[in-house]
């Protein structure tokens, strides 16, 4: 007999874990894989209710950053990354523009 699917809910969008999603959170990225893809995060669809779903207590990862700050900062390469990378780019993306910034060098 196959189970039911539990429906689990979190405190905040930030303790969401890794690869699991939960309605009206923004996507973000984490070093193990991203969380809140899904339709109820990515367009303005109807959202299943959750009123009836299980209160899940979870650790904020440190290892997270929103997608709109990453794309912002280092468009288009995450998905062609190991994890070690990953977590590299997290800790990248939260530093100011100022300190990535390369000064010109002056021939």
């Amino acid at each position: 007999m196959p189970q039911r699917k539990t429906c689990k809910i979190y405190k905040t969008c930030q303790h969401v874990p890794c690869g699991e999603m939960m309605n009206r959170c923004k996507p973000s990225y984490c070093s193990k894989s991203s969380k809140n893809w899904g339709i109820c995060n990515i367009t303005k669809k109807e959202c299943p209710n959750q009123r009836n779903c299980r209160m899940v207590k979870n650790r904020i990862s440190t290892d997270q950053v929103l997608v709109t700050i990453l794309h912002q900062k280092m468009p288009y390469i995450w998905r062609h990354l190991d994890r070690k990378t990953r977590r590299k780019m997290i800790r990248l993306a939260r530093k100011p523009i100022r300190v990535l910034d390369i000064p010109k060098f002056i021939d």
